[in-house]
């Protein structure tokens, strides 16, 4: 990327294609669901004990994400998707390009690339609560309560459908080489993006050459660290990304295809509860399945626990109302 990168002078700068911005914001949009992925595998080693963390699994993100950001942004001047494919953010003022973005140029980038995902899944949970209940003809006592819920779902669609018109709108403007930036929140702030140069990287041999004449310092020791650790996350997004792919295409593969798994055998203890809910020992009304654990319940009874308990009554592994699957036969 270093000949693109040359390219950089005061009035012009080399412009990534459509397709390196949307893979770099693809990549973004993954990490959230991967990191609580992890998280859910960890915790299910021992659901009754860490079960409960699962419930601040968005702020685990947070945290996670705002160090992961700040420290690609105080070392590259870019978010970590964008490090990835190889691009930086420079400052575009009064036509312009500044190789360094302003004190505030990077606080706010790194608010709006942690806060504004937080607070749209936020904000996309509680809305979709909120039409389960509407589904279940929930009806709020309170007068205010209905239109905090109204307000919720309205301002959710208009939020979702806005945004994605702009963001369409500014990529046409983006590809017809009428606007320099790349998102609407860059040009919100002033910043475009372009390629980066080439990262420096001691080798091994420097290394060891510095051990044996005793010139190893600590901060080298942190650089080796950081380096590495950097590294691995850069490593495990090319297998989200590879993962990505193998999931789009195989994604219309015949399932019927496949040998069918021979049927487990139930104990004789176990016949008598067959077709009855685990919960109230009653042929289930509205039968629903919870997809962490395959076990159906009644809708009302599932529902309820899985709002209190947040996990299947009869396995303990972790769930929430999402995982829920009616059953309309």
């Amino acid at each position: 990327m270093a000949e693109k990168g040359a390219h950089l002078t005061g009035t012009t700068c080399t412009k990534p294609s459509i397709f390196e911005i949307i893979a770099q914001e693809s990549l973004a949009y993954t990490l959230e669901p991967a990191f609580k992925k992890i998280l859910s595998f960890v915790i299910s080693f021992n659901p009754e004990r860490y079960g409960h963390l699962l419930e601040w699994s968005d702020e685990g993100y947070l945290i996670f994400n705002t160090f992961l950001q700040r420290y690609y942004f105080s070392k590259y001047s870019a978010s970590f998707s964008e490090t990835f494919y190889g691009l930086k953010r420079i400052s575009l003022i009064d036509k312009k390009f500044h190789d360094q973005l302003s004190a505030k140029q990077k606080y706010l980038s790194l608010m709006f690339l942690v806060l504004l995902p937080y607070f749209r899944e936020k904000l996309s949970k509680l809305s979709y609560r909120y039409k389960l209940q509407e589904a279940d003809n929930y009806i709020p006592k309170s007068k205010w309560e209905r239109f905090f819920k109204k307000c919720v779902i309205q301002g959710h669609n208009i939020y979702f459908t806005l945004y994605e018109s702009i963001t369409l709108c500014n990529y046409i403007l983006y590809v017809s080489g009428r606007s320099m930036y790349a998102t609407p929140l860059l040009r919100f702030l002033g910043i475009v993006l372009t390629y980066s140069e080439t990262r420096n990287i001691v080798p091994i041999t420097e290394l060891l050459h510095k051990v044996r004449s005793s010139s190893f310092t600590i901060s080298d020791g942190l650089d080796i660290i950081q380096t590495t650790v950097a590294r691995s996350f850069e490593i495990g997004a090319f297998f989200l990304q590879f993962l990505s792919w193998w999931t789009q295409e195989n994604y219309f593969t015949d399932i019927m295809a496949l040998p069918a798994p021979s049927a487990p055998k139930v104990r004789h203890s176990a016949v008598k509860y067959k077709g009855l809910c685990p919960l109230c020992m009653k042929v289930p009304h509205i039968r629903t399945v919870l997809m962490v654990s395959g076990y159906i319940f009644c809708y009302q009874c599932i529902l309820s626990e899985v709002r209190n308990k947040k996990r299947c009554p009869v396995t303990n592994y972790p769930a929430n109302e999402n995982d829920l699957i009616r059953l309309y036969i």
